[in-house]
């Protein structure tokens, strides 16, 4: 077990390397929301009924590859609805929108973007200690390791971010903390997450049962003792109402609510799954760094799909590189160009003249309207792939 003063010690090492990524992700998101194109904004706005400089900070957010904009935009809803329901309104002045906009839009790009991502990376080495949880051939020395691990992937890696979310989230309740962290280690909606609430609690709990139970197997310690203490403590936490939860509780459920990777083992424990898979499918894919590495991705999952469910998932893809291309400076024509020039040579397309295409796609965005080009451009790309890309695998 790892002793106190070393789980506060880590805590607080991990809360000062918090402040500092925070401060830094708020002044890249200050710098960049200068060059977010106003047109685009407003269309979101508009699109979504939020208000502009919400807007312009879910646009980031989706252009980094995080979420999509709609996903952006509930969760910033989410919270000014949580803020006026315990009567602390954000200001409808555009300074005071624009600095919640900045300050939550740090914390959902954190929490859907490191925050899980490390969390995943993490949680694989207790994975595989979790992995001979059972009843009856637990040891001792087993138990010891899980707990300790826990203890320090909860409680000094969790636990100082969850404090500090519910400081700069007034009002905010153990609930509000297991809605915002939850749907990102999950990726449940709201109201999944909340329909398991119960079943996730009472599978921690007999969780920490189990442990406890190979602990009373050992001889008398202090060790032993201290340990037992320490899981009697947290199943009495966890007995709480939801939203009046410990942070330390509150760690530990977001802890077990996140993802194992499958070992395909036999011998896999009963009480720590709870019916979701690994984030990434087990999958080992390739460093993806370019806009169109994600694009080509994107292209081939969607041959998997029919229809309008085909095209709403590809338009989606498509336009979040086409926003990125024209924060990069380009405009509609060159954005299309770039797109099919890149299509042609990664899918190998053979028998596709790109000047007849362009020509083609010069022309409709020739006569379109200002406000329609961008939509019209994401199209023809969408055309592109649908016409080529499929027809080539289809023959």
């Amino acid at each position: 077990m790892l002793p106190e003063t070393d789980i506060q010690k880590l805590a607080v090492e991990s809360r000062q390397k918090l402040i500092q990524e925070f401060a830094e992700t708020y002044a890249n998101l200050r710098e960049r929301v200068k060059r977010v194109p106003d047109a685009d904004a407003r269309k979101v706005s508009e699109e979504f009924s939020c208000p502009f400089e919400v807007a312009l900070i879910a646009y980031l957010i989706n252009m980094d590859g995080i979420m999509s904009l709609q996903q952006a935009v509930g969760f910033f809803t989410a919270e000014l609805a949580r803020r006026a329901s315990v009567d602390e309104d954000v200001p409808n002045l555009p300074g005071n929108i624009m600095e919640f906009a900045l300050v939550e839009g740090r914390w959902i790009s954190h929490i859907h973007g490191v925050f899980t991502r490390h969390l995943e990376l993490r949680v694989r080495s207790l994975a595989n200690l979790e992995d001979v949880v059972d009843t009856t051939t637990l040891e001792v020395e087993k138990a010891l390791s899980i707990i300790a691990e826990r203890t320090k992937l909860a409680e000094t890696y969790i636990s100082p971010l969850v404090e500090e979310w519910r400081k700069e989230h007034l009002k905010s309740t153990s609930a509000d903390v297991i809605n915002s962290f939850g749907q990102a280690i999950t990726k449940w909606n709201r109201s999944t997450l909340n329909g398991k609430f119960k079943q996730v609690l009472k599978r921690n709990q007999a969780h920490f049962r189990i442990l406890r139970q190979a602990l009373t197997q050992a001889t008398d310690s202090f060790t032993m003792d201290s340990s037992i203490k320490r899981l009697d403590s947290l199943i009495d936490e966890l007995e709480q109402p939801l939203d009046k939860l410990t942070p330390r509780a509150v760690a530990h459920f977001l802890l077990h609510l996140a993802p194992r990777p499958q070992s395909g083992r036999g011998d896999r424990s009963a009480y720590v799954a709870v019916g979701v898979g690994s984030t990434r499918g087990n999958k080992a894919e390739p460093d993806m760094s370019s806009p169109f590495d994600f694009l080509e991705r994107d292209i081939k999952l969607a041959h998997r799909r029919k229809g309008d469910d085909r095209r709403e998932y590809l338009l989606e893809r498509i336009g979040r590189v086409f926003r990125v291309l024209k924060y990069q400076g380009s405009d509609a024509n060159e954005c299309v160009r770039t797109c099919y020039t890149e299509i042609i040579s990664r899918f190998h397309l053979k028998d596709v003249s790109l000047d007849d295409s362009l020509t083609v796609a010069s022309e409709k965005l020739t006569v379109a309207l200002v406000t329609e080009k961008d939509s019209i451009a994401i199209n023809l790309i969408f055309d592109f792939v649908n016409d080529h890309v499929y027809l080539e695998e289809s023959i």
